[in-house]
């Protein structure tokens, strides 16, 4: 959120010579507003998580309009809250690995066991308060 990931756009502004296409879409220069607004490869698996729990995707145009989503939804105590908390992190997260072993290991894996790992992972890591939420879906 602070402009500290080190996407390829960093990295060059830095010195550092990487090539600087989305390695997940593989259509539009890597960066932080990309990979979380306009990428496409990170559209479908968050279209994905959202429809398992019967909720609303992000729908962005910009990365302040995404911030602001996102802030808004994971704003309270409340379980949807909670639960919106948990799926962001666990998906950012995952996509994040994805980006870094096709960058640097040469591997991928392909967006529905992304999903399905996020899915799974959040079943497990649920507290109890959203537990009984997040077992009710069915991937």
């Amino acid at each position: 959120m602070q402009n500290k990931l080190l996407t390829s756009d960093m990295l060059n502004r830095l010195g550092m010579v990487i090539a600087n296409k989305c390695n997940l879409c593989h259509q539009a220069e890597d960066s932080r507003d990309h990979l979380y607004v306009e990428c496409d490869y990170m559209k479908v698996v968050m279209n994905k998580i959202m429809q398992w729990t019967h909720s609303q995707n992000i729908a962005a145009w910009d990365w302040k309009q995404h911030v602001q989503e996102v802030i808004r939804r994971a704003k309270g105590k409340s379980r949807e809250a909670e639960l919106f908390k948990m799926l962001y992190t666990e998906t950012v997260n995952c996509i994040w690995i994805e980006r870094n072993k096709r960058i640097f290991e040469k591997t991928s894996v392909g967006w529905e066991r992304i999903a399905k790992e996020i899915a799974c992972v959040c079943c497990v890591r649920a507290p109890l308060r959203i537990a009984e939420i997040v077992h009710r879906y069915r991937f």
